[in-house]
């Protein structure tokens, strides 16, 4: 349940980056791609309903938004469970007139990823958080929904992703998660939660 404290703190992380360069993709142009110095691409989808949203930051904007959760429980648990929230909210086209339901949602996924286990991961194993980050939304009947975060290198090259390419990689992610002995995604399904899911392209 989220209480007041951490809806505070939600609001505080989502509002506040103070020199930070979170660029949504609608300002980048008939490119398409975000600016050459925002290398961390970060991109939200929800299975189901195949809504999507991109954004991009400094690589070390996101490993200072790392140093701010590792400082705080409390921070940690507001971004966890608000970045659900905002998610499933601007998926669902809930947000208010004048209210920027995706740049908030994308504000908290940054902070979603700087304190999962993935962004730690990434930095032991490629020591720079350049690249690509996914944060893919599963929602089930019962009404829960989780966030399950990947990552790929820029070896799928630099540029942001176009929408047939982010969809083709949540397939991708949710096949894996399906297939995996003991994923999150797989243990909803094993306790009966049902997954409200887009039909996806198949993987190939």
């Amino acid at each position: 349940m989220l209480n007041n404290e951490d809806r505070f703190w939600a609001s505080l992380l989502a509002g506040s980056h103070p020199g930070w360069s979170l660029s949504m993709s609608d300002a980048w142009g008939d490119h398409g791609s975000a600016p050459a110095h925002l290398s961390a691409n970060i991109y939200a989808y929800d299975t189901s309903t195949g809504w999507q949203c991109s954004c991009a930051i400094a690589p070390g904007d996101l490993l200072t938004a790392a140093e701010i959760m590792d400082s705080s429980q409390t921070r940690r648990n507001a971004a966890v469970g608000h970045a659900h929230y905002e998610l499933v909210r601007a998926a669902d086209g809930k947000a208010s007139a004048g209210d920027d339901a995706a740049r908030r949602a994308m504000a908290l996924i940054m902070y979603y990823i700087a304190q999962s286990d993935a962004l730690k991961f990434v930095r032991r194993r490629y020591g720079s958080l350049q690249g690509h980050w996914l944060c893919l939304v599963y929602r089930f009947r019962q009404g829960q929904s989780m966030i399950r975060p990947a990552f790929r290198s820029t070896f799928v090259g630099e540029r942001t992703l176009p929408p047939h390419l982010l969809s083709q990689w949540a397939a991708d992610v949710r096949l894996e998660d399906h297939n995996a002995e003991d994923s999150g995604l797989l243990r909803q399904l094993r306790a009966g939660n049902e997954l409200l899911l887009k039909q996806l392209r198949a993987p190939g």
